[in-house]
């Protein structure tokens, strides 16, 4: 049984961090009886400085029989300590999850690239997880340049196997690192039950967002398109702050909005909690600069909420699904608001007509058994 050894910055009890871990998550559960898993992580949640409860540091532990499991105290920039943890887990293949994560990216790229040397059949495997979309590289893009230039001109990008999610995404790592290794595997989906909305009239809206705060998910735009619309709305926000400045604008700009529209922030939830959000809502609104798999997203349409987001997401097609409105990123403003004003007058008949649209485009999108033959392919090719 191959063994890959992962690397990534967050891993459960850790949450904050979004999608990316729940990836991991239904990886190693759907895998886990086909390849033995090592995951080292750090053994904090995002932008947090105390440690994750119930878990021992620098300690192998079993993750629900599945992996085991190695939450780092203390980030270091020893390369000895990586090129340790590789040598003793003798891996088969050593699986990077993002590309500019010092800690759980870079460092432990070199460490095994440099273990290569003594262990000729070690294999690396990278996913830059959405961070080569051409909006993403826009975000501090000047770090991102001095090492993408640096990852080039030592020839790193022919040393490893590159996994994308689609061919979209193997499409931006070939333009950025030309005739490459790829193999496309999406990741898989996690579905929630068919959720009761609250009652619909025409005239009024209650939209929901989970996300991340940041740039990258236009809160700030669809407050300015709320500001436009005469009808009565209610937007649900959760999630944690990852800009602070940017938080701080929206704030503002909430303070001038009309009586009309309402604006509720929850904060950071749980994934237990998610399913009790996502019932607060009608429509779920999320018109990001890109996602590299939009898994709010797919959560929230498998659980009958429409969505509203952009083309810059893998979900192209749900206005002609009636599953919800995709919007060109070139016509943000005025698609955002005008796919508000369409849901907002609509009746109750009409929008359970896209709920149900919703549940079905999401369940239709996958299919598990091929996405275990994916992975199998890139676990086990040489």
């Amino acid at each position: 049984m191959n063994k890959i050894l992962v690397f990534y910055d967050h891993f459960t009890p850790a949450w904050k961090a979004g999608g990316p871990i729940r990836s991991l998550e239904e990886l190693l559960r759907k895998l886990s009886s086909k390849f033995n898993f090592l995951l080292i992580c750090s053994g904090y949640d995002y932008n947090e400085d105390h440690g994750l409860i119930h878990i021992e540091f620098n300690k192998w532990t079993n993750w629900e029989n599945h992996a085991q499991v190695l939450y780092n105290k203390e980030n270091t920039t020893h390369l000895k300590t990586y090129k340790k943890w590789i040598y003793e887990s003798c891996p088969d293949k050593v699986y990077i999850n993002g590309l500019f994560s010092l800690y759980y990216n870079i460092l432990p790229l070199l460490a095994a690239i440099r273990s290569t040397k003594t262990k000729t059949n070690l294999q690396i495997i990278v996913a830059p997880r959405g961070m080569l979309h051409p909006a993403a590289l826009k975000q501090k893009w000047v770090k991102k340049k001095l090492y993408l230039t640096f990852f080039k001109v030592f020839g790193l990008p022919k040393k490893i196997h590159w996994h994308a999610t689609d061919s979209q995404e193997a499409e931006y790592i070939r333009s950025q690192f030309g005739n490459v290794k790829i193999s496309i595997a999406s990741n898989f989906p996690n579905y929630f039950e068919f959720l009761k909305s609250p009652s619909k009239e025409k005239g009024s809206l209650i939209l929901g967002t989970i996300a991340l705060i940041s740039p990258m998910k236009n809160h700030l735009e669809v407050l300015k398109s709320l500001k436009t619309i005469p009808y009565n709305i209610t937007w649900h926000i959760f999630g944690p702050v990852k800009d602070t400045s940017y938080w701080k604008d929206c704030e503002s700009f909430i303070r001038t909005l009309p009586e009309n529209i309402k604006v509720e922030v929850h904060g950071p939830v749980t994934p237990n909690a998610v399913s009790e959000a996502l019932e607060k809502i009608q429509v779920f609104i999320l018109p990001s600069k890109s996602e590299n798999f939009g898994h709010a997203i797919l959560e929230a349409l498998s659980a009958g909420k429409p969505v509203i987001t952009t083309d810059t997401t893998p979900f192209t097609d749900l206005t002609e699904k009636q599953a919800g409105i995709t919007i060109p990123i070139h016509t943000l403003s005025q698609s955002l608001s005008s796919s508000i004003r369409q849901f907002a007058d609509m009746s109750q008949h009409e929008l359970e007509t896209f709920q149900i649209s919703a549940r079905n485009y999401a369940l239709s999108r996958f299919d598990t058994a091929s996405l275990i033959q994916d992975y199998e392919r890139l676990f086990t090719s040489q």
